[in-house]
């Protein structure tokens, strides 16, 4: 059974996933989470120490993040095999209009790794600029903008979304055995 390997956005997350690891293994993958030791109960924007720990844990691997942790797996995941960021968070150098953000590029990514990249049609402008933006950085990428949905993880249309992406890199033969 082929693996996902979810970062998770905001500590005890993995407790609030668990319906979304019963989907992926309904859907014939298993799953596990990035284990991180947390600088605080809430994202540290001046601390870049998670980004390490994410690639470490998630090299030759198919991994996927949601919204804070998209753009944790997006800037730490950097010898993965497969990314699916989905509603990947605004709080990047260039996010000039957001007052809380990392004072790193969202170009500090690897550019060459294989993303797929998901929006709620119904976000706001600043995260459609921000999933453009990747889709573009990404020299091999997919782009859904998820019909119906704001910025929900569990809604069908997005789980479908995640489900189209997880049935595609299953029909293909991995080269690292995961």
């Amino acid at each position: 059974m082929p693996l996902l390997t979810i970062v998770p956005p905001m500590p005890g997350a993995e407790r609030r996933f668990k319906p979304f690891v019963d989907f992926v293994r309904a859907s014939g993958w298993d799953a596990e989470f990035v284990r991180l030791d947390w600088p605080g109960r809430q994202p540290a924007f001046g601390s870049t120490e998670i980004f390490p720990q994410v690639d470490a844990q998630t090299a030759g691997k198919v991994v996927m993040g949601f919204s804070l942790g998209a753009l944790y797996a997006h800037l730490g995941a950097l010898h993965a095999r497969h990314l699916i960021l989905g509603s990947i968070s605004p709080f990047f150098l260039e996010d000039d209009d957001e007052p809380e953000r990392w004072m790193v590029s969202y170009r500090a990514g690897n550019a060459d790794t294989p993303a797929d990249i998901l929006v709620g049609v119904e976000e706001d402008e600043q995260m459609h600029r921000r999933a453009t933006a990747l889709r573009d950085f990404y020299r091999h990428s997919t782009y859904t903008d998820v019909f119906g949905v704001e910025h929900q993880l569990w809604h069908p249309n997005y789980l479908q979304a995640i489900k189209t992406a997880l049935d595609r890199l299953q029909a293909q033969p991995s080269t690292s055995g995961t």
